[in-house]
C-alpha cells in the first residue's frame, strides 16, 4: 500500500517534534553567589532590572532571576526577609502550602516533600497552576496554566527559595530538566 505524500510529510514531522521534545537541554553549573551554585541552562540569561520590574512584584531584589531567550520561562533564587526561627520544617512546608493554593484558582500539587539535596534539608513542592479571570477584555473566561517546581531551605534563620516556571505547554520539554537543575542545588552555611 502506498502513502500520500502528505502522509509521510505529517509522520516526519511528528518524529521530528518528537526528538525536539524530548532533547536534552544543556545545562551547566553557574555559582549564584559564594555560597549558593546550581545547574542553569546554558541558553538561559540574567533577567534585566525592567523585565524584573515587569514580570515580579516584590519588595526585595531577588539573589538571581534566569530566563529563557523566549522570556516565557523562568528560574528565581531568592531569600526572604523575615526570620524563621527554629528548624520547624513541617510547619514552614504547611506555611508555604496554603500560601501556593491561595496565590491560585487551583493547585494539583505533583509533589510535595521534605527531602535532603546536597548534605541540606530542603521543603521540595512540584505543581501544575491555573489562574482563571472571569471577567477578562472580552467578556469570557481567560486562564493561565504554568508547571512549576519550587523548593525551600533555611540558612541563618531566613528562607532561600528556588522556583523554576515554565508554561504548561512547555512542561514535558522542561520537567526533567527543572527537577535535574534543582537536584544540582548546593548551599554553603
Amino acid at each position: 500500500m502506498k502513502l500520500p505524500k502528505q502522509l509521510w510529510i505529517m509522520i516526519l514531522l511528528l518524529l521530528a517534534f518528537g526528538q525536539f521534545a524530548t532533547a536534552q537541554i544543556s545545562v551547566t553549573r553557574q555559582k549564584v553567589t559564594k555560597d549558593i551554585s546550581m545547574e542553569v541552562p546554558e541558553s538561559f540569561i540574567p533577567m534585566s532590572q525592567s523585565e524584573l520590574i515587569s514580570k515580579y512584584v516584590s519588595s526585595r531584589t531577588p539573589i538571581a532571576m534566569y530566563t529563557s531567550e523566549d522570556r516565557n520561562i523562568d528560574l528565581g533564587i531568592n531569600e526572604t526577609s523575615s526570620a524563621w526561627a527554629g528548624d520547624d520544617l513541617p510547619i514552614l512546608q504547611a506555611f508555604y502550602k496554603a500560601n501556593i493554593a491561595n496565590l491560585f484558582t487551583e493547585v494539583e500539587f505533583l509533589q510535595e516533600e521534605i527531602r535532603e539535596i546536597g548534605g541540606r534539608t530542603f521543603i521540595v513542592f512540584e505543581f501544575i497552576s491555573k489562574i482563571t479571570d472571569e471577567e477578562s477584555t472580552f467578556g469570557g473566561n481567560s486562564s493561565i496554566s504554568k508547571y512549576t517546581y519550587i523548593q525551600y531551605t533555611l540558612r541563618n534563620n531566613k528562607v532561600l527559595l528556588f522556583n523554576f516556571t515554565c508554561p504548561l505547554r512547555a512542561r514535558a520539554q522542561w520537567q526533567e530538566t527543572a527537577q535535574r537543575m534543582m537536584e544540582s542545588v548546593r548551599v554553603r552555611s
